[in-house]
């Protein structure tokens, strides 16, 4: 037996030996590619889907009206009425100086969480209607029926529990659910 031949021999159980060692390599390697193949159709579809949905919004986002988000202590809200708590009275009737008969249910603002003014109220309920029904007897029905001059009731009103009734406290609104006025 020449070298050579022995040399040979020595490489084909080499070979063999690479060849099986090779094919567990190649299992373990081809899992491996398996999984990162699987992991890439995944990240795919995501950035697929994620890429339709943004130029779907924003195809969309062009056709439709803009909204914009309106700040709340914005310049356009500062006229706007303060927030009162209110306490309801009875509904009152009475007659007019013209004698028109006069019904109305006065519902008295005042500061919120102001427990001194509701208190005051509450034991100055009688004198609150009295002089909200003096107001109204003194007053002529063409007067208390013209809308424009519904402002100034309610102020001339407020003013008169400031300043002939409330001791405490203060008399911030006065409104009405019912203010109807009917001539006889």
């Amino acid at each position: 037996m020449s070298d050579n031949e022995l040399f040979e021999s020595e490489e084909e159980i080499a070979g063999e030996e690479a060849a099986s060692g090779g094919k567990k390599i190649g299992f373990l390697s081809g899992m491996v590619i398996q999984i990162l193949k699987w992991v890439g159709i995944v990240l795919a579809a995501i950035i697929f889907v994620v890429t339709v949905v943004v130029v779907t919004l924003n195809f969309m986002g062009d056709r439709m009206g803009s909204q914009t988000r309106i700040p709340v202590d914005s310049e356009s809200y500062a006229d706007r009425l303060p927030v009162y708590d209110w306490h309801s009275l009875d509904e009152l009737r009475g007659t007019t100086r013209d004698g028109s008969t006069f019904i109305i249910q006065p519902h008295i603002g005042y500061d919120p969480g102001a427990q001194a003014v509701l208190t005051e109220i509450l034991s100055r309920r009688i004198q609150i209607r009295s002089e909200i029904l003096l107001y109204f007897n003194s007053q002529d029905a063409a007067f208390l029926q013209n809308h424009q001059n519904r402002t100034r009731i309610q102020s001339d009103l407020v003013t008169r529990l400031n300043n002939n009734i409330m001791r405490s406290g203060r008399v911030r609104d006065i409104a009405f659910d019912v203010f109807t006025i009917i001539a006889f």
